[in-house]
């Protein structure tokens, strides 16, 4: 009775096509989770004033698709546009209660506090006066704040009227004058304001914060944060 041989160079050859495409699907596996965890490194180390951007994020995933080919994509991108969403709120949650920096004249003065702000950059100006203004539009105080350079100028307000007195709680309006080649000129200026609340208010990862008195302000247009 003849008996079939086997041939060692084909079980050989079989095994050797097997453990490749083992060791192909390892490493895809292996790429995926690096590429996972980076995208998510990036995510929860961003800056949350400045997200990434959505084009960017999607571009992103995209890549990875073409080079990957997973059927199940959607779902992953799904998962990880909820990291993403969830991860930005963590972040908002780190401004409460600190103070930021908005265009504007508008602050609002705490019991015993001060309205602090800055004057533009590139306004070099002489006689520069300070004008504070109460909710209905009343002059209450005004300072001499001299003659300022070309840099950005910090300036604050005790919360005082022109005689030493506490003025109460509450909205102020804080203007700028200064002279301009000769003309009196109001200056632009940004006022500090505290963060009471901040809100997602959209899958972009856009933010609005509730301003202490001032009321909401997109992210887009904070300065500074302290």
């Amino acid at each position: 009775m003849a008996v079939t041989g086997v041939d060692a160079n084909n079980v050989l050859s079989d095994l050797s096509i097997r453990n490749k495409s083992e060791t192909e699907k390892s490493q895809a596996a292996a790429d995926k989770d690096m590429f996972m965890r980076l995208l998510l490194a990036q995510i929860e180390n961003q800056d949350p004033l400045k997200p990434t951007d959505q084009t960017d994020f999607v571009a992103q995933l995209a890549q990875f698709s073409s080079l990957e080919g997973i059927q199940n994509l959607a779902s992953t991108v799904e998962d990880i546009g909820s990291v993403y969403r969830s991860s930005q709120a963590l972040q908002a949650t780190a401004l409460v209660g600190r103070e930021v920096l908005v265009s504007g004249q508008v602050g609002y003065l705490e019991t015993g506090g001060t309205i602090n702000g800055t004057i533009e950059a590139g306004q070099a100006s002489g006689d520069v006066m300070m004008i504070v203004k109460d909710a209905s539009g009343q002059v209450v105080a005004n300072r001499d704040l001299g003659n300022i350079g070309s840099a950005e100028t910090p300036f604050s307000w005790d919360g005082t009227n022109n005689v030493g007195q506490a003025l109460p709680e509450g909205l102020y309006s804080i203007s700028i004058e200064g002279s301009l080649s000769g003309e009196n000129e109001a200056l632009v200026t940004s006022i500090y304001s505290r963060v009471n609340s901040v809100s997602i208010v959209d899958n972009q990862g856009g933010m609005l914060l509730n301003l202490n008195g001032i009321g909401q302000v997109e992210s887009t247009e904070i300065q500074e944060v302290r």
